[in-house]
């Protein structure tokens, strides 16, 4: 009997050990997942600290920029008050300084890329082919490059005095084509880069020795650094490019822009019949056009001040119908008179 019991002890604590040992595990288990919730749970409180570290800085920086703002428009109000300029080019100002601000931070550098012309596929023969097009149909249709050098001779005086009132910083050609002006503007001692996304028309300016850069403009003008060029200039650019790429750019331009430089576009002035009804069409790539209503208001927007709009380049048989009897002066002008208009708007000294 004595033997029985201890028998019985025996397995009797064997079970008991075995349980326990089976109870350890299953505390070890749930300790180990303890421990990975409170680790993960860690790694939350981590992110959230530091998201809340990130909004604070959020709103630390945009305290700072509304204050400075305020100062800024003080200062300004006072310049307004001694030179007899109105309120509203104040406001304008401070409107497109705020509006840079916002989308880059402090900097007032864009976050986000330009505005895309185009979302297209983009094979690489095809567009060979298509720059091919292009370049033959300018050189058919729109004049050789000595007749473009000649028509742009009228903008040297106001590149000049911007390249001067800059201290002689970069010029900046968007959309240049095959260099006509930059070729010009070197004649004249003034050196400037051009953006294309043409490569045969880019390679022509390359060959006459022109800075060209095959590339997308808008993205090089992002990467400009703030007050660092004394001109921008786009020739017949704007007509191709959605309305959002056009503001953008002009808004962009007032901050590469140094104090006293010039934005300069030239686009088709459609108010001429035959220009609105016709060879504005002529060109497949041109998207629809910008009238001098529009970009006026856009580059006063953006704090563009004085903004001068010019109607040049009228049509070689307006002469013709002026002095031809019993025409009407007004017709003719309507049908003969300008085809190109010039957009200028001068960067303010005291942004």
């Amino acid at each position: 009997m004595k033997v029985i019991k201890r028998l019985e002890r025996y397995f009797s604590a064997a079970f008991s050990l075995g349980r326990i040992k089976s109870m350890s595990k299953d505390a070890q288990r749930e300790i180990a997942e303890l421990r990975l919730e409170l680790g993960t749970l860690s790694q939350e409180l981590k992110h959230t600290r530091q998201e809340t570290e990130r909004m604070w800085a959020w709103m630390r920086r945009h305290e700072a920029l509304a204050d400075d703002l305020v100062s800024v428009s003080r200062r300004e109000a006072e310049v307004l008050k001694r030179t007899g300029q109105s309120d509203t080019a104040l406001l304008l100002r401070m409107f497109s300084d705020l509006s840079r601000r916002i989308d880059g931070g402090e900097s007032g550098r864009p976050e986000e890329k330009p505005p895309s012309s185009s979302g297209l596929p983009s094979p690489t023969g095809f567009e060979m082919f298509k720059d091919a097009f292009y370049h033959r149909f300018e050189n058919q249709w729109r004049g050789a490059p000595e007749e473009i050098s000649q028509r742009l001779k009228v903008y040297l005086p106001d590149v000049e005095a911007a390249w001067a009132r800059a201290e002689n910083k970069p010029i900046f050609d968007i959309g240049c084509g095959r260099g006509e002006w930059l070729g010009l503007l070197r004649e004249h001692g003034m050196e400037g880069i051009g953006f294309d996304t043409n490569a045969v028309q880019i390679q022509e300016g390359q060959t006459a020795g022109l800075d060209l850069r095959l590339g997308d403009a808008l993205e090089a003008l992002a990467q400009a650094e703030d007050n660092s060029l004394s001109v921008i200039s786009a020739h017949h650019l704007i007509e191709h490019l959605p309305f959002d790429s056009v503001a953008w750019l002009t808004r962009e331009a007032g901050r590469v822009l140094a104090p006293g430089g010039l934005l300069l576009f030239e686009t088709p002035n459609t108010r001429n019949v035959l220009v609105g009804a016709t060879t504005f069409y002529t060109d497949p790539t041109h998207l629809k056009p910008m009238p001098e209503q529009v970009m006026g208001v856009l580059l006063e927007t953006a704090g563009f001040e004085p903004v001068d709009i010019r109607h040049i380049n009228p049509h070689e048989r307006l002469g013709e119908f002026l002095d031809r009897p019993g025409f009407d002066n007004e017709l003719a002008q309507l049908m003969f008179g300008p085809q190109d208009l010039a957009i200028l708007g001068i960067k303010s000294k005291d942004k």
